[in-house]
């Protein structure tokens, strides 16, 4: 019933067993449809994994009660158990802290009723830590329709579930929604797609793909991926690994041009190139319709760069739109050193902007969260790496891309920087570049990538998809 185990014993000895009386009883017998929706209210209106408080019309005196740490026999016994405990777990997990989830609840042929469900709370200790238990319980009535046994199973071992009281919670975790941590579901979306849309994610620089589906191992609820297909937009990521950001620097050093500061995408990022044409064209393959190209970061450009590469045909029967989120569009000034070695440069003078327009949609998203601010004495490669504020680390990233240090930006882009000329351009207040504080290891839930901005961008990528014409359909 609770995560309790031997806590049940120990309390009891204290508190004693109540003399069982007799109860009357509002019905002979029970139906299974009352017996299904009892259980169901015990669950969502009354949290009984975690209140105790249970429909008693519902089960049999003689009921065996078993869960992974504890079996008894009798609904007295259960309610005594219960009044045992409640003080001491009201006390510990107060009932703004939990929540008891119903995740189904079936009617079997055979009358049993099987409920999965999880039990989520935060115990109110000095080393805060949280309870997660899912599991499910199956419910068998006996003649009379009352519930002669409750079978309750955990997903997770006993001792795994009980060792969640000594783990402190890290206290760098975020919640993505109100009431994340407890069990809540995220809210609706502003805008859910009338047809599914397909769209590719093109990572950032030094990003993996596992970052926009379980950002620095959250759950995968809280991912760009769960967050667009909650919005109607089924997306794929091309599947680059961290490691693979190698190679740039290996093209890079190995040609010539590159290192005169005139290199060119496919030179440096070919390998990229090739793994996003492979992705959308699978893509397009399995969903008959082409697709949103979403570049986060770097990949934004690289998307640009992949529509250069390939050519107009190629793009319209591929892609509907490209949205970028904190791309940086523009070269360094004169001066400054370019990051790209000129492969940024020498993509503007032959695509420059939304080269495409007049067939595909562009939407370039900028972030407006932090004001560059110089820390003095400081090494600025030290800075960007471990920064000891994101104001100083947007500084030396500002002053890199775009030559003014007090810009302000996503915490690594300018905004002025992150708009692409000649794209419907998108400034959201308060929006961080990735899924971490910049400088730091620490996760954000205020980026492009997160549930608080993305309802912003997609609102804005489902207005410009048009719909299927004949033209379209012939491309």
């Amino acid at each position: 019933m609770q995560s309790r185990g031997s806590l049940t014993d120990v309390v009891n000895g204290f508190g004693g067993d109540a003399v069982a009386e007799i109860r009357k009883r509002e019905f002979d017998a029970i139906t299974p449809e009352q017996l299904l929706e009892g259980i169901r209210a015990d669950f969502e209106e009354r949290q009984y994994l975690w209140s105790g408080d249970i429909d008693t019309e519902l089960y049999s005196e003689a009921c065996r009660f078993t869960d992974p740490t504890i079996s008894f026999q009798g609904l007295s016994k259960f309610e005594s158990n219960m009044r045992n405990l409640k003080p001491i777990v009201d006390a510990l997990v107060p009932e703004e802290q939990r929540r008891c989830v119903l995740r189904d609840i079936q009617l079997e042929e055979s009358g049993e009723v099987v409920a999965k469900w999880s039990m989520i709370g935060s115990v109110s200790l000095p080393w805060s830590p949280r309870i997660n238990v899912g599991g499910k319980t199956r419910y068998t009535p006996g003649e009379d329709g009352r519930i002669k046994s409750y079978f309750e199973q955990w997903d997770i071992p006993a001792s795994e579930a009980l060792g969640q009281l000594l783990r402190p919670t890290k206290s760098d975790e975020v919640e993505h929604w109100p009431g994340q941590f407890l069990g809540a579901a995220p809210p609706q979306p502003k805008r859910v797609a009338r047809t599914p849309v397909s769209a590719v994610l093109l990572p950032g620089f030094g990003n993996d793909a596992i970052d926009y589906a379980e950002p620095l191992g959250q759950d995968s609820a809280v991912g760009l991926q769960a967050c667009l297909l909650r919005r109607g937009v089924q997306a794929s990521v091309v599947p680059v690994k961290r490691s693979d950001w190698l190679k740039v620097f290996a093209g890079l050093l190995l040609d010539a041009d590159s290192r005169a500061g005139n290199g060119t995408a496919q030179t440096a990022y070919g390998w990229y190139l090739d793994l996003a044409k492979a992705e959308v064209e699978e893509t397009v393959r399995s969903g008959g319709k082409p697709v949103v190209l979403v570049g986060h970061s770097a990949g934004g450009w690289l998307a640009r760069a992949l529509l250069q590469r390939e050519g107009k045909d190629w793009a319209l029967n591929h892609v509907q739109g490209l949205v970028s989120l904190g791309t940086p569009h523009r070269p360094p000034p004169k001066g400054k050193m370019d990051m790209t070695f000129g492969c940024l440069r020498n993509l503007n003078k032959a695509h420059p902007g939304a080269y495409f327009s007049d067939h595909l949609f562009y939407v370039s998203v900028a972030g407006d969260a932090v004001t560059g601010q110089k820390l003095e004495g400081n090494i600025p490669i030290v800075e960007l790496i471990q920064s000891p504020s994101p104001e100083s680390t947007a500084w030396n990233s500002y002053v890199a891309l775009g030559g003014l240090g007090n810009a302000t930006g996503d915490g690594l882009v300018p905004v002025d920087w992150a708009h692409l000329q000649g794209a419907e351009q998108l400034t959201l207040k308060g929006c961080l570049h990735s899924i971490n504080v910049a400088g730091t290891t620490r996760p954000t839930n205020r980026s492009y990538l997160c549930e608080h901005f993305v309802d912003a961008w997609v609102e804005k990528v489902l207005e410009s998809i048009r719909e299927e014409t004949p033209e379209a359909a012939v491309r």
